[in-house]
């Protein structure tokens, strides 16, 4: 058995786990659960309900503290408000594991009790990444450590916001870490709506500091991004390569990461970029991102997500034929979402959908960038309906036309390879 020590506010999320209604929820809602459900833990106060938790006097509110622990995953409407949605850890698997027993509380040592290594290693990642989110939180306290650091907290303009200014009058806001997007943790994501959102684009024209983590430091490396490269975009999560410091965007885009003596002496200072921050609208920008939720339906996971579990069945290695794939790799690159390397070291790449038709809805068949790959929907096998779809399409569009997909098939994995010459 690992047991598995795990901080405060990730053990009382996991412990109301029970009680969501959702797959992706938000601080709002973990709040009202844990003072509904588990008002033995949760310290109470008549005049501010959710001020603190688990008997801790040192920290703020659930709400501060549940953002701090969350993985940020886009905007939701409900009914006409819209809301942020996260989930806990990078996928709903440690959420299953506490329902399903997987994972078993202890409350007495506050811990994480579970037979399965790679349980034991998911509540590890989210410990630590919980401790990076905590400790990057406190830049005063990174500055005041460093003070060859030549940056400086703008309390004035910006007494809430992890906000530096360059003694040359630049701007940059700490981008916040979310989570690992592929299996191997080498892909860090971070968000960065605290750029875009409200109005301190407008106060001041900021650029981004991205702060890149080491298991025994949380501030390692420092890196910084011009705002003029991102507001042509507006990305609102941005993934790092650790292995080999590349940022892109979940389309694919790249951005140029800049030492701190770049940013500095070439970076546009808080008071240029007027047109542009005249210009820009936050509402406009988080509307166009906003996703629907019906109240009848919950919010997709996102097409990795759905691969991982009920394809993969958190295994990377598989076969397709007589083809062995040895690991999964989330492509860095635009085009298909994945790279499936082969037992021979080739990679195949593959295109990741919610439905067969989301690949047509595309345009991926107009693209050459997705020649030659395969496709997976979490859509049951239906021979019939692959057919109808793709068959004489190859015909017009070539290798563009995927001729093996894969799928379930009840609860076990399918690949089906379509012979286009004869259908």
């Amino acid at each position: 058995m690992y047991k598995i020590k795990t901080p405060k506010i990730l053990f009382l999320a996991l412990d109301i786990a029970s009680f969501y209604k959702r797959s992706y929820y938000n601080t709002n809602d973990l709040a009202e659960l844990a003072n509904k459900y588990k008002k033995d833990l949760v310290r109470q106060r008549v005049d501010k309900k959710d001020y603190k938790y688990l008997g801790d006097t040192n920290f703020g509110g659930l709400r501060g503290n549940f953002s701090t622990l969350l993985t940020w995953k886009g905007f939701v409407k409900r009914g006409a408000t819209i809301v942020n949605y996260c989930s806990v850890g990078r996928d709903g698997r440690l959420v299953n594991a506490v329902c399903n027993g997987e994972i078993i509380l202890d409350r007495k040592d506050l811990t994480a009790n579970t037979n399965d290594r790679k349980l034991k290693k998911l509540l590890e990642i989210e410990s630590w990444l919980f401790y990076v989110r905590e400790t990057q939180a406190h830049i005063k306290n990174m500055l005041k450590n460093n003070p060859e650091i030549p940056l400086f907290r703008d309390n004035a303009n910006f007494p809430k916001e992890s906000v530096v200014i360059s003694k040359n009058g630049q701007y940059f806001i700490r981008a916040l870490v979310n989570n690992f997007v592929d299996i191997n943790n080498t892909i860090l994501e971070y968000s960065i709506i605290n750029l875009w959102e409200g109005k301190k684009f407008k106060k001041k024209n900021m650029h981004l500091m991205i702060v890149l983590p080491t298991i025994s430091n949380p501030w390692e490396e420092i890196y910084f991004i011009k705002n003029e490269e991102l507001y042509k975009i507006k990305p609102l999560l941005l993934r790092i390569d650790l292995a080999d410091r590349v940022c892109f965007d979940e389309n694919g885009n790249r951005y140029s990461l800049y030492s701190l003596d770049t940013a500095i002496n070439e970076f546009s200072t808080g008071d240029e970029n007027i047109q542009e921050r005249l210009n820009y609208n936050w509402k406009k920008l988080r509307d166009s991102r906003c996703k629907e939720e019906s109240s009848l339906k919950e919010p997709r996971e996102d097409e990795f997500s759905v691969f991982l579990k009920k394809f993969l069945n958190w295994k990377k290695e598989f076969s397709v034929g007589d083809k062995k794939i040895v690991d999964v790799l989330v492509s860095s690159s635009s085009g298909p979402d994945v790279n499936l390397k082969l037992s021979g070291g080739t990679i195949q790449r593959l295109e990741l959908e919610h439905s067969w038709k989301s690949y047509l809805d595309h345009g991926h068949y107009k693209d050459n960038a997705w020649s030659n790959s395969w496709l997976f929907s979490e859509e049951e096998f239906d021979k019939i309906k692959i057919l109808k779809l793709f068959s004489g399409l190859n015909k017009i569009h070539h290798d563009r036309i995927p001729n093996i997909f894969l799928c379930l098939e009840g609860d076990k994995r399918k690949a089906y390879m379509a012979d286009w010459k004869v259908v």
